[in-house]
């Protein structure tokens, strides 16, 4: 049975020192590890001679987890939106070019998402172009927040037309925040600010109309969704009840939500059992946050125990992946699906 990983993040050693003052940096002392991009630093999380940027020690993990493929994604932490055009450009350019040179080594247990340079989206659709057509990419990983800029701005409409075009769909995951003082302690910026950031984002493109515009785009939220898949029946009933809600939409919001996945990073077999159940098996992709701080071991039990048939579970545990990620891009994208 496949068991495709695809909230897995890498960290790229050929990416370091790469996007001007930014960074990233990465320093060693007395084995405590402090990662710097940009404004924003991280203490006490392993990324050298580790998973996350050792392959060995990262399929020695995937073995012990039950993980046979992972698509792999940029840590968020290296967006870099607010960074000047031409260094974000770059930056972009270079991780993939990292990326495409790793999973070429191990085709047969990696692929790879691209990074793309939002703040310019003219440059982010070319650097998608570039990444599926000539790297064999398999998709984009993005940021829920542009610096401010959201998804549904006309500016990004030829970038959703480029995901189309080639096949792929986009992943978008919060990128760091800015901490106000409400979400400084207990690192709440993770716990709910990832959340309501991906609970903005499928709105602006549901109620934005970026998904009623491109019907064939296809939106991967990770988390499970953050909080959009429980609040899915305030969306419906505000689009027939408010006033704004007449004519919004061209296509009937049902085949909109149908072109949203989430992953099932949601550490619990009842929210889990509520997302199979609510929103069908069909659209959950395997997800573990792979090497990260909330990496879930238990994911693939936890999918086993699922009260749903047997291909139901091979659908959540590999399928829908092999299908969302293989089967939709045009075969000129050179990605070989992993053997069963």
């Amino acid at each position: 049975m496949d068991t495709i990983d695809i909230h897995a993040h890498v960290l790229l050693p050929g990416t370091l020192n790469t996007c001007g003052p930014a960074g990233p940096e990465l320093t060693v002392n007395d084995d405590v590890q402090s990662f710097r991009a940009g404004d924003y630093s991280i203490r006490g999380v392993r990324f050298a001679d580790s998973p996350m940027s050792v392959p060995e020690r990262r399929f020695a993990l995937m073995q012990r987890m039950g993980i046979t493929f992972q698509v792999l994604s940029p840590y968020p932490m290296l967006f870099f939106y607010d960074q000047p055009n031409q260094h974000a450009i770059e930056f972009a350019r270079k991780h993939n070019d990292e990326m495409a040179a790793l999973v070429r080594q191990y085709p047969a247990h990696l692929g790879g998402f691209a990074t793309l340079p939002m703040q310019n989206p003219d440059a982010a659709a070319a650097e998608l172009q570039r990444a599926v057509s000539e790297l064999s990419l398999m998709g984009s990983y993005i940021g829920s927040d542009i610096n401010g800029t959201p998804l549904s701005h006309p500016s990004f409409e030829p970038l959703w037309a480029m995901h189309t075009s080639l096949g792929v769909p986009t992943v978008i995951h919060p990128g760091p925040q800015k901490l106000s003082s409400d979400k400084a302690p207990w690192d709440l910026d993770l716990i709910i600010g990832f959340s309501m950031d991906e609970t903005s984002a499928v709105a602006h493109l549901v109620l934005g109309g970026v998904l009623d515009r491109h019907p064939e785009l296809i939106a991967v939220i990770p988390h499970g969704g953050g909080f959009a898949p429980y609040v899915r029946s305030r969306f419906e009933s505000a689009i027939s009840r408010r006033p704004w809600g007449k004519g919004l939409l061209d296509r009937p919001f049902s085949d909109l939500w149908n072109q949203l996945y989430f992953d099932t990073l949601i550490h619990d077999a009842v929210t889990l059992d509520y997302l199979v159940r609510a929103h069908g098996a069909a659209r959950l992709l395997l997800g573990t946050n792979f090497a990260a701080w909330d990496q879930d071991d238990q994911m693939i039990e936890r999918i086993a125990q699922l009260a749903v048939s047997p291909s139901e579970k091979e659908a959540i545990l590999g399928g829908n992946a092999r299908r969302l990620f293989w089967t939709r891009a045009r075969p000129a994208s050179g990605n070989a699906a992993p053997a069963r």
